[in-house]
């Protein structure tokens, strides 16, 4: 017998904007990974708290449940399995208009500053 992890499919590792839409409000999040059966999302003022959410990203609509939240990440379920072609056009979007990761802002902050382009 084999074991398996926690999880029965890979995840698609994306970054890219979405919305979080709960009954407690709507937070502006970055949609880190990806399956057909669920999603995290990344929001430095996300709460901890739990309950029905939709989450919309390029174009698509997924409703399910907030599973885990913490430090500013949270994780959904969705109540129906997202179609194959959902996650081809997301990694289509993604490999597109990727959002740049915490890094990359920093340098790309840092070298505006030493260039002159930008004051801090």
């Amino acid at each position: 017998m084999v074991e398996r992890g926690r999880r029965a499919e890979s995840r698609l590792r994306v970054r890219l904007p979405a919305r979080l839409i709960t009954h407690h409000g709507e937070w502006s999040v970055v949609l880190v990974d990806l399956s057909q059966n669920g999603a995290s999302v990344h929001c430095a003022n996300l709460v901890d708290q739990r309950g029905e959410a939709v989450l919309q990203w390029s174009g698509f609509e997924a409703f399910g449940a907030i599973r885990w939240c913490r430090s500013g990440y949270g994780g959904l379920s969705f109540f129906e399995t997202i179609p194959p072609r959902w996650l081809i056009a997301t990694r289509d979007r993604d490999d597109a208009e990727r959002l740049p990761g915490e890094r990359e802002l920093a340098r790309r902050v840092a070298h505006e500053w030493a260039t002159g382009q930008r004051r801090v």
